[in-house]
């Protein structure tokens, strides 16, 4: 198994180079840094911890801005045509669930406190930092469809503006980096069992969502959910 590990490595090193090789790994939804990281500390790539988690956190963090502004819409877009409504329904559908723990009380504080002095453009109130906190918290966990992928998404359907969320993601993909570095680190002579289980881990969760694709039948109030959310959603004040 290493000897197969390695020389996955050496060949995606010899075409793109580690760092590259890297950075568009972790752009990948699901395997993300998780994946990266690990593979690029095993002896095919050869990166140092802090090579694979800098190269990681960069490509990972790269995505963010762009799923920010048109994962949802396009996700919206999906549920509207014929061929894959019912996939655009399931997507919002999940990310829509793993938003309500997020979700503030309606209440939110009157009077924001100003960032940046007399800059009323951008305002913060209480009830933004708890859910820039709650999706920092969602993104730092390194568990499966707990990433940036999945945190941009519940972002965008919390509202809270496109610099308030992407906050957010990348401050909780700088820990998820940081916790998975550290445990590739710590049982560096396992790197490739690491690695091989990472890979496992979001093979099994991607024919998880399959299944639940193939089972899943959108409810009339899913239906008007997503009609109500194709305009809202496709912008990030």
């Amino acid at each position: 198994m290493d000897a197969f590990i390695e020389s996955i490595g050496n060949a995606m090193n010899n075409a793109l180079g580690a760092p590259l090789a890297v950075i568009l790994l972790s752009i990948i939804p699901i395997a993300e840094a998780r994946f990266a990281i690990p593979f690029g500390m095993s002896a095919g790539m050869g990166l140092s911890p802090l090579e694979a988690f800098g190269y990681a956190f960069l490509g990972s963090s790269l995505i963010a801005p762009i799923l920010l502004i048109v994962f949802i819409p396009i996700i919206n877009a999906l549920s509207r045509t014929k061929l894959f409504s019912k996939l655009g329904k399931f997507l919002y559908d999940k990310f829509e669930k793993k938003s309500r723990s997020l979700k503030d009380s309606q209440q939110a504080e009157q009077n924001p406190a100003e960032v940046g002095g007399k800059n009323k453009k951008f305002a913060v109130t209480k009830s933004d930092v708890k859910k820039m906190g709650g999706v920092a918290l969602f993104v730092a966990v390194p568990l499966p469809l707990t990433g940036v992928w999945t945190g941009s998404a519940v972002a965008s359907i919390l509202k809270i503006g496109f610099v308030k969320s992407l906050i957010g993601v990348i401050a909780g993909n700088a820990v998820a980096c940081g916790i998975i570095t550290l445990i590739t680190y710590l049982f560096k002579d396992y790197v490739t069992w690491i690695t091989l289980a990472f890979f496992i881990i979001a093979v099994l969760v991607v024919l998880f969502l399959i299944i639940k694709l193939i089972i899943y039948k959108p409810s009339d109030a899913q239906n008007g959910a997503n009609a109500d959310n194709d305009n809202s959603d496709s912008s990030l004040q």
